[in-house]
This record gives C-alpha cells, structure tokens and sequence, in this order.
C-alpha cells in the first residue's frame, strides 16, 4: 500500500479499537467506501497495521492423532490415487471407512466426561502435514541425482519415439503437423489408420561424451527393431576413418516396454550387457537420450520439410540420417568437456572399445520373441504346429500361458521362458509329445505316458494353482488337513469362517437416527366408489349349499323359500358369511330331541 493508504487505515484502526459496541460495522463500513476496498481487503489491509494482542493457545502446535493412525490414513488416501495421479479417496472418507473398520480411533478424550470426541478433519490434516505424511507431501518429486559416466562407450541410453513423419508406401515421406495426443488418446481409430505408415526413430547417446547416433524404422516400436538399431551401432562401420564409432557398451540404459522386452534382454545378456530400465516416469534417469531426441527433432526433423524430394524410402532417409549425424557429432561442441562429440569419443582407451562382429553376426545372436501359448487341461501348448508339454515349467497353470520361443541353437526344440525373482530369464527345454516322428506315442496315437483304463491310476502333479486352492480351502473350513477341509465343505451346513464373520454387522450394529414427522399437504383426489351386481338367488344356493353341506346340514326347499323370502333381490358378496351363519342357527333349532325307545 501506498505511504497515504496505510495512514488512512491507521485512522480507521485507531476508530475501531476506541468504537463502542455496535458502532464497528459502520466504521468498516465507512472505510470501505472511503478507500474504495471490499471489506476482507480491508481487513487484511488491518493486520498490516495493528498488532494482535490475542495469546497463544496453550495446546498450539499439539498434535492429538497418533503417528500410527496418520500412516494408515496416509497409506488409504495414496492407495487409491489412480496411474494418471487422480486423486479418488479424500482424507474424510478414509477417515470413515477406518474407523468404521476399527483400524482408528482418531479421537481425543475429553478429562470431565471420559468420552471419546472424534477429531475434526481439518485437525487430521494439520497432524499428517505435521508427520509430514499428508498426499500433497508425498507426492512432491523425490529429489534427483546427477549421473556420471566414467569413459566412452561405459553407459549408452537408447530411446525409440514417434517421429514427426510417417512413411507412405505409395512413395516418399510427408511431414505430418497433427496434434499426437488427438492420436494417443482421443482418436485411437485415427492412430489406427495411420499406423503401417509410422516411422519410428531410435536415437542413442554415448552418455559421457554427448555422442547421439540416431536410426529410423517403420511402424512401430519393437525388440527387433531394439536389436537391430543396438547391433548396426555396435558394428564396424563402412568407412572408419569417417565414422570411427563402434563398440559395446557396458551399460545399456532403457526405458520400460518393448524397447527392453525378452528379445533386448536375450542380446544383451549374450553380449554381456548390463541392461538397466529405468523406471516409468522419470525423465531424468535418462536426461542425455532425451536431450538427444529433441536435438534431433529441431536440427535433423526440422530441415525434412525442405528436403522432400531426396527421401523417397527408409534407406534414404537414413542415408541421409548418418550423413547428418556424422557431420554434426564432428562439429557441434559440448559445453560440458569443451570438445566435438566425435573428438570426445577418441579419447577412449583400448580396454574400454570391445570391438564386436558383423551386423550380420550380431543379429544371429537374437532368439525370436516368445509368445504366449494357452495351457490346456493335460499340462500341454500347441507351438508351431506341434504339441509340447509344460509340465515341468515353475508355475504352469491350467488354463494359463506359457510364452514360447523357438531356440536357434538347439535343433528342433522349443523352449519356455520364464523370470526369476531376480527378473533374470530361464529357459526351459520342452518335450515334444506330438509331431511325425513322436517316440512319445504308440501306435494308436496315444500319449506314452497316459494312464492304461482300469489298470492304472495317475495324476499330475499340482499345480501352482491347486496348491493355493487347497491352502484357501483350509482357511475358510478352518481344518489343519485337506482331508478335512474337503469333508467339511461337503457338509450341507458348512458355513465358512464358522460363522464368525458377518457381512451385515455394520447394518445390524450402526444406529439408525430417529426423525421427526414432517410436515406435508394431503392429496386432493377423492376415494373412488365401487359399486358391485348383487348375487342372484341361484348364486346365492351355488355358493351356500357346499358351505351347508360341509357343515353338516342338508339344504332343503325350506331353505330355499327362507332364502327368496329374505332376500328377494339378491344379495352382496361380503353378506354370504351371515347368511350362512342364520342358516346353521335355523337348523340347529328344530333338530329332534331324545325319545325313550
């Protein structure tokens, strides 16, 4: 505020703390429309002003939640934050459902009363910002690292993209200026339509020299295209005095998905790589590669628009991909080292560059991509045209995959690949059990090892599955042995759990609150009248002569003329009932008394 403003509202302070009881609204009043202020900016115009002579609660800064019970709200909250980092839990409901459920108390007690007062929800935040556990705290980005790489050729980062063009197999390559998130998300049949005609780019950087290489394909992202990109880079190149780069690096830096499937896996682990994927959404794990990329896109992609004619398919666009990158890797100088990309990358040392074979041989050393074959119910996957039993594979489940591939060092086998605990890939060699030339069947085409009908009894061993089955089935029977298990889930009255959980103990033990009748307006349509056709004479004997009857008296023309004497016009449905009652009680009167005989 001005030197004049902040005098102006020193007068107006000094009125209001001499003003009366009930004369304050019209100075706040008055200064608002002398300084031309709304009245919270006039009260905050107050606090610069004046000093507070309020102290300071005795409990300020206390927090009355238990760490424990602000972790489990913490861990409730961050639980249901979805992968787009939308939040769909608050702190009230999680507050709710855990002390419905007893995991919290979350309360305070009062020292007169005893009684627990539950805390409010803006106390709870203030004691998770304290704990620092609040969601707005942990989700703040953990502090990075920068890396470091000790020498040429120690870290490569590869990274595959969407270029900004994609090929048309009429001819040529076109610029396309679409927006990619039109592509990705909103209009996936537009991605669709175009996708045969992508271009991929990989783009590599040599992490402590700044080196970018850069290749492209069509497409779409894939391990060939992975091992491909890995193994022309690796390569000698036609002309080493031009382009000297080459080598395998130690390190190979990923991000997750096929770019480091089974089939990048399978090469690195067989040229001694150690692949690292970085894990998803951190940018900065593999900042060089990304600085690549966009170095690519604004010095390579941008100058495409002006050179059209000269790209009519992927070897050319690549020709003149290499032609570009040598000559900007010889020129562009990184401020880092102060030298060209290329003249950095000279400075490595013999037993830092492990020259590798041909492209050719590289490629050799690449299994194709397993693929993910049903387990049917004999413990057996259709590959290749062939039946192979899997059995013996960690973890097979009836009605599961199994991913296959075909090895190319072993002669007519196919193998199961499988992870370890260590994410490390083991491949297990398969029994062929069907084929032309099967030494596993017998002549009728049966499998060797079934069992012979009424002279055998086999069974497979359990599976994963049937092993966790039995185990649930233990837990809900609560019986130490399977035997027992099965025997009390068979009873008719087998309640699981023992009838020690009830799925409707909240409803049954939560109270109902009571509500005071409200006030409302009675409806104005009037109650229809119905007017029924009475019952005629011989209705009347159609529906009391088997009500008599039944009774034990007999119906007779006496009750007949009794009948056309009283009602004459009929009568109502809801009068058969006293009726029936005139006519047992005029029966019961005339019958005979006892006589001597």
């Amino acid at each position: 505020m001005s030197a004049q403003r902040l005098i102006a509202v020193s007068q107006f302070a000094e009125q209001l703390a001499a003003a009366r009881k009930g004369e304050k609204g019209r100075i706040v009043e008055t200064a608002c429309a002398t300084l031309g202020m709304h009245r919270a900016t006039f009260y905050r115009a107050l606090e610069e002003v004046t000093v507070s002579n309020r102290k300071r609660r005795a409990d300020a800064g206390e927090v009355e939640l238990p760490r424990a019970e602000a972790a489990a709200i913490s861990a409730y909250i961050m639980e249901g934050y979805r992968k787009n980092a939308k939040k769909t839990v608050t702190i009230a409901q999680a507050v709710d459902v855990l002390r419905a459920n007893g995991k919290i108390v979350a309360g305070r007690g009062d020292e007169t009363t005893g009684e627990i007062i539950p805390l409010s929800i803006s106390a709870i935040s203030r004691a998770l910002r304290a704990y620092t556990l609040h969601p707005e705290q942990l989700k703040q980005p953990s502090p990075h690292v920068k890396l470091k790489s000790a020498h040429p050729n120690h870290v490569w980062q590869v990274d595959g993209s969407v270029c900004v063009l994609f090929y048309l197999p009429g001819g040529g390559a076109e610029l396309v200026e679409t927006d990619q998130a039109a592509h990705y998300k909103n209009k996936p049949e537009n991605l669709k339509a175009i996708e045969r005609f992508r271009v991929i780019r990989y783009v590599l950087t040599d992490h402590c020299t700044g080196l970018t290489r850069f290749r492209y394909y069509p497409h779409a992202e894939t391990g060939e295209h992975t091992v491909r990109f890995l193994a022309w880079a690796m390569a000698g190149k036609p002309d080493p005095r031009k382009d000297p780069f080459e080598g395998r690096p130690r390190i190979l830096m990923v991000d997750p998905g096929a770019t480091s499937g089974g089939l990048v896996k399978r090469f690195c682990r067989r040229m001694g790589i150690e692949l690292i994927v970085n894990e998803r959404r951190r940018p900065r794990a593999k900042g060089s590669v990304e600085k690549g990329n966009d170095i690519v896109e604004l010095a390579f992609e941008s100058g495409l628009r002006f050179a059209r004619r000269q790209v009519a398919d992927f070897a050319d666009l690549n020709t003149l991909a290499e032609m570009y990158q040598i000559h900007w890797n010889n020129h562009a100088v990184l401020g880092r080292h102060g030298m060209t990309r290329m003249a950095a990358w000279m400075h490595i040392r013999a037993e830092h560059l492990v020259r590798v074979g041909a492209e050719s041989t590289l490629l050799a050393l690449a299994t194709d991509e397993p693929l993910a074959r049903k387990v049917t119910g004999n413990l057996t996957v259709s590959f290749q045209r062939r039946t192979w039993y899997v059995g013996d594979v960690p973890g097979v489940l009836v009605g599961g995959t199994v991913h296959v591939h075909w090895h190319p060092f072993v002669a007519n086998t196919a193998m199961a690949v499988v992870e370890d605990e260590q994410g490390r890939e083991v491949h297990y060699q398969l029994p062929d059990v069907t084929g032309n030339v099967d030494p596993y069947n017998n002549e009728w085409g049966f499998q060797a090892d079934a069992a012979l009908i009424g002279e055998e009894r086999k069974s497979r061993p359990d599976t994963l599955a049937d092993t966790h089955r039995k185990e649930i089935a233990r837990i809900a029977s609560g019986r130490d042995h399977q035997a027992d298990a099965d025997k009390a889930r068979e009873r008719r009255d087998y309640v699981p759990f023992g009838n020690e959980v009830d799925p409707y103990l909240r409803a049954k033990t939560e109270p109902t609150p009571d509500y005071l009748p409200k006030r409302g307006t009675e409806h104005e349509t009037a109650v229809p009248k119905f007017e029924f056709t009475p019952l005629s004479i011989p209705q009347l004997v159609k529906r009391l002569k088997p009500e008599l009857e039944a009774r034990g008296i007999a119906w007779t023309s006496q009750s007949y003329a009794w009948l056309e004497r009283r009602f004459p016009d009929g009568a109502q449905e809801d009068a058969i009932e006293g009726i029936l009652a005139q006519l047992t009680a005029a029966a019961e009167s005339v019958k005979p008394g006892l006589r001597a005989v």
